[in-house]
């Protein structure tokens, strides 16, 4: 994404595949949430450094960039998750201020959750909704079958 596609965004609203969050020094606590979710759909981008106040976003910056890409990446790659999470970080300045990116890939091996299956999220609309244990069944299922209804079988056409 382009800084001036984040511009965009930010004066937009937040979608499926877009969620702003204010991080000054720490890290939400439900952005973990939001990357289950991202994993488990098509995939998204969490940007820190956000503050929403009613519809409305505005660039608040995060205090410590280095420091809070490194404990969002230190924890995708640490036992929290069930599996290693495609992440791409970017660093924007806007206003003079510094905002964080990271683009989370819609994962191949679902379901992704932080701690138990029971934290598992899925994107639904502009919000992270907790998966029931049917969506859940229902991509441990998947895991197995699901890609191979998108292989192609070789020497074949759809003449066939």
């Amino acid at each position: 994404m382009t800084k001036e596609e984040l511009i965009e965004r930010i004066n937009d609203i937040e979608w499926d595949d877009f969620e702003a969050k204010e991080a000054k020094s720490e890290l939400p606590k439900n952005v973990w949430e939001t990357v289950s979710a991202f994993a488990n759909t098509s995939g998204g981008w969490i940007v820190l450094g956000i503050r929403q106040i009613g519809k409305k976003f505005e660039v608040s910056g995060v205090d410590n960039a280095e420091k809070l890409e490194q404990d969002f990446l230190g924890t995708l790659r640490s036992q929290k998750f069930n599996s290693v999470i495609d992440v791409k970080s970017r660093l924007y300045h806007i206003d003079e201020k510094k905002v964080l990116a990271f683009h989370i890939a819609s994962s191949p091996q679902k379901p992704i959750y932080f701690n138990n299956p029971q934290n598992t999220f899925i994107r639904f609309g502009s919000g992270d909704q907790r998966a029931n244990n049917n969506e859940i069944a229902a991509m441990f299922r998947n895991q197995a079958f699901g890609i191979k209804s998108d292989q192609t079988v070789p020497d074949t056409d759809i003449s066939m």
